[in-house]
C-alpha cells in the first residue's frame, strides 16, 4: 500500500504518529485517512469523518500536543480523541 502523507505529527508521549494521508489515494476511499500509527507502521486507530459516503474525508489537522482538531471535505471542524480516534463535531464551517 503506497499512501502519500499530507501531514504527520509524532506524539511526544511515544504513542506513535498522527498521520493525515492523501484522501485521493485509492486505499483511502473510505474517508478514514486520519490515523494513529506506531513505530512499526501498525494502525492503532482510524478516525471516521462525521458524515457517511465516499465524498467525505479529512483535509487537514492541527495538533497542539493535547488537542487534535481536524477539518473535513464536507465542512466540519471536529475534535479527535488522541487515545481512541473518536470524533466529536465542533462546528459546521460552511
Amino acid at each position: 500500500m503506497s499512501r502519500q502523507v499530507i501531514d504527520r505529527v509524532d506524539r511526544a508521549d511515544g504513542a506513535g504518529s498522527i498521520v493525515l494521508y492523501d484522501w485521493m489515494a485509492e486505499e483511502m476511499k473510505d474517508g478514514c485517512n486520519l490515523m494513529l500509527v506506531d513505530s512499526e507502521g501498525n494502525i492503532l486507530w482510524k478516525a471516521s469523518p462525521p458524515t457517511t459516503g465516499k465524498q467525505d474525508c479529512f483535509t487537514r489537522m492541527q495538533w497542539d500536543g493535547q488537542t487534535l482538531i481536524a477539518h473535513t471535505w464536507s465542512c466540519y471542524r471536529v475534535s479527535v480523541d488522541p487515545q481512541t480516534g473518536a470524533v466529536a463535531v465542533l462546528a459546521f464551517t460552511k
